[in-house]
């Protein structure tokens, strides 16, 4: 799924993108100091959601436990004094319960696309899936869905940006636990793969 600047993004996430487009810039001597060239980082990654349950279940699965449709947004962070322009952001690996076309993730944004240095931009990210998850390798345990967050951008440090993200959506009653936050994609620093966004 490719996600840049949807009108549907836009009014949801006003706060944050308030928060991302109006944060405090650097003041003359940190902008001196600062690295040139467009450089990008993600604010967490790799991102962990947990255990959730349906909304139906109340989110009395595991005491007071998240519940889907579950939001949640990262922000990219221009590192440098030269602009970060993103060009596509979508997911790698994004299957629900090992099934290729039964997607769980869904991404919207950056907002904005352009990210002045010492700025922010955010993306909002909703994990959905139609069905808790399944037991897929046998052991006894339903699997999480692991997947890559992908972001193309013009930075140098990482042209081809992965951050892992994974979540688990299981049955009323079912008590949380802790889980490997993996990704089906992984690039070395500076690599640039653009057949992840295609």
């Amino acid at each position: 799924m490719r996600g840049l600047n949807s009108g549907k993004f836009l009014l949801p996430a006003a706060a944050v993108l308030l928060l991302a487009t109006v944060s405090p810039g650097c003041d003359s001597r940190e902008a001196d100091n600062m690295c040139e060239e467009p450089t990008i980082e993600p604010h967490l990654s790799p991102v962990n959601f947990g255990d959730l349950y349906t909304t139906e279940d109340g989110g009395t699965g595991g005491g007071g436990a998240q519940t889907v449709p579950y939001e949640w947004v990262l922000l990219l962070m221009s590192k440098c004094k030269e602009a970060v322009t993103v060009t596509a952001a979508c997911f790698a690996g994004t299957t629900h319960s090992g099934a290729p076309a039964n997607t769980a993730f869904f991404v919207e944004g950056p907002v904005p696309a352009a990210i002045e240095g010492g700025k922010e931009a955010a993306v909002r990210i909703t994990y959905s899936p139609s069905a808790p998850n399944a037991d897929t390798n046998g052991d006894g345990v339903p699997d999480p869905d692991n997947v890559a967050l992908v972001v193309q951008s013009n930075a140098k440090n990482y042209p081809t940006l992965v951050v892992p993200i994974c979540a688990r959506l299981v049955a009323a009653g079912t008590e949380r636990t802790a889980f490997e936050c993996t990704s089906p994609v992984t690039l070395a620093p500076g690599a640039k793969d653009e057949t992840l966004c295609q």
